[in-house]
């Protein structure tokens, strides 16, 4: 899979949430090939506006619809600028909860927890969840 510096290499471009919310079911609406980015790194959804969405204050989410392992999973990284740095929380439950706000007015409702997450060596959270959970029906997707 792509590195946590290509997610990044787009500039930041904030927008209004209601041009993002307009903007987020296109970033689902097709599946990414994770081998396939990991052949060509290019085709990483970071390097695709379409899947990027920057907040005014340097929060970066990339959003897709994965095939990872032979299963459809939505991904969502989260990173940051230098503007999103310096906002740091003063704890995880703090971030947590500003993710989740922000993810809520994205979709609409508040999304279920994570199905997994983590952070990369890079400093990029991810996080993993079941396309119910974002209203996807595969069958209508294929």
């Amino acid at each position: 899979m792509a590195n946590d510096v290509d997610i990044i290499a787009l500039p930041q471009e904030p927008e209004s949430l209601e041009k993002m919310k307009a903007r987020f079911p296109a970033a689902l609406a097709e599946f990414v090939d994770t081998e396939e980015v990991g052949r060509n790194p290019a085709k990483a959804p970071g390097k695709n506006r379409k899947h990027v969405f920057d907040f005014a204050d340097g929060m970066r989410l990339v959003v897709s619809t994965d095939i990872i392992e032979k299963k459809v999973l939505v991904h969502i990284s989260v990173s940051g600028d230098a503007r999103y740095a310096k906002s740091i929380h003063n704890s995880q439950e703090e971030f947590d909860e500003d993710l989740w706000l922000r993810l809520a007015a994205l979709l609409g409702h508040r999304p279920p927890s994570s199905v997994q997450h983590f952070l990369s060596n890079g400093g990029v959270f991810h996080l993993f969840f079941r396309p119910c959970d974002f209203g996807l029906k595969l069958s209508e997707m294929i």
